[in-house]
């Protein structure tokens, strides 16, 4: 079953911001007081999350949390 192109995508951000941090997911873990396994399993788009788990992330990376809902053509 192919995984949800939202979890992927957001997955994707968090590994980018946490690369340009230059930390490893132990250290981004760390800081948004995470368990390694969350970090890396939200990294790879394989489970879902909380708004809060985003806000915990983006705080711990100095990042700005903006949603959008955007109408569908």
């Amino acid at each position: 079953m192919p995984l949800p192109s939202h979890l992927t995508t957001i997955g994707s951000n968090i590994k980018t911001a946490r690369k340009i941090k230059g930390w490893t997911q132990q250290q981004l873990a760390d800081q948004a007081g995470l368990r390694l396994a969350t970090v890396s399993e939200l990294e790879a788009g394989k489970i879902n999350f909380e708004i809060n788990t985003l806000v915990r992330l983006a705080t711990a990376l100095g990042f700005y949390l903006d949603i959008n809902f955007v109408p569908v053509k």
